[in-house]
């Protein structure tokens, strides 16, 4: 699976008229359990493309540097990275407002300072949208597959061994956005998802978006905001006898970043 994420993302660099950026930003983590901040500078770059039938293809890879004084991992290497990958394309347009469509993902992360060590998220299935005066309305019905590996250093404090650390399963998800001009330059991303199995949820996840176009302060930039909540669900690693694998069960990223692209 680790090799699947960078062949999807780096074959979208052969797409004709594919568009680059490089993102430039600083971020806090924030873990609510332990009332933890750790900031951090971030840099990434993202490519979006159409292609000649019609398929949207976008994708980012984020490397975050983080400034680890709380240290809830008595371990950690203080970097982290995130990739993302998404292609869609509409089937049936109902009418000038409503469509459908499918869409397929790959959203992948290492080594947070929150105790993720490896966490893969594949999925594909069909979007619906519908277009109000100034609002898009999304929602998303996905299966795939889902793993989850938690660092080793604390669970190991708890009594946890090799083997109890990943989680892994066939899952689907379900996703509502909704997407928004505030101003004529600001625009607005809001988005909630669940992903559950055959038994329980699995995560929980919020996410914010602002977006402002910046050319009149930085030439060619657009400016950004985002919060993104991930919650998640610990039982699936749970041993009889033993505390909770991990001592928090969420995490929040927020981040301010100044968007460049290239060659323009």
């Amino acid at each position: 699976m680790n090799r699947l994420a960078p062949l999807m993302f780096c074959g979208s660099i052969w797409l004709q008229g594919a568009e680059w950026a490089t993102a430039y930003g600083i971020h806090d983590t924030f873990v609510n359990d332990k009332g933890s901040h750790t900031t951090g500078a971030d840099i990434g770059v993202i490519g979006r493309s159409l292609t000649p039938g019609g398929i949207r293809v976008e994708g980012d890879f984020t490397l975050f540097f983080e400034y680890d004084h709380d240290e809830l991992d008595p371990d950690y290497q203080p970097i982290w990275y995130r990739l993302r990958t998404a292609a869609g394309q509409d089937m049936y347009r109902f009418s000038p407002d409503a469509t459908l469509g499918w869409i397929a993902n790959f959203d992948g992360k290492h080594n947070t300072v929150s105790g993720v060590e490896k966490h893969y998220k594949l999925f594909a299935g069909t979007e619906a949208r519908y277009a109000f005066p100034g609002l898009i309305l999304g929602f998303q019905v996905l299966g795939g597959y889902y793993m989850l590996e938690i660092d080793d250093d604390v669970p190991r404090s708890r009594g946890y061994r090799a083997g109890d650390f990943v989680h892994e399963t066939p899952a689907y998800t379900l996703v509502a956005e909704a997407r928004t001009a505030l101003t004529p330059k600001t625009s607005a991303i809001a988005r909630i998802q669940q992903y559950r199995d055959d038994k329980t949820w699995l995560e929980n996840r919020g996410e914010l978006i602002v977006r402002y176009d910046g050319a009149d302060w930085i030439d060619k930039a657009t400016l950004g905001m985002s919060a993104e909540y991930s919650r998640y669900n610990l039982e699936p690693y749970q041993k009889a006898g033993l505390r909770p694998i991990l001592p928090w069960n969420d995490d929040v990223v927020m981040r301010v970043y100044v968007e460049m692209p290239w060659g323009k």
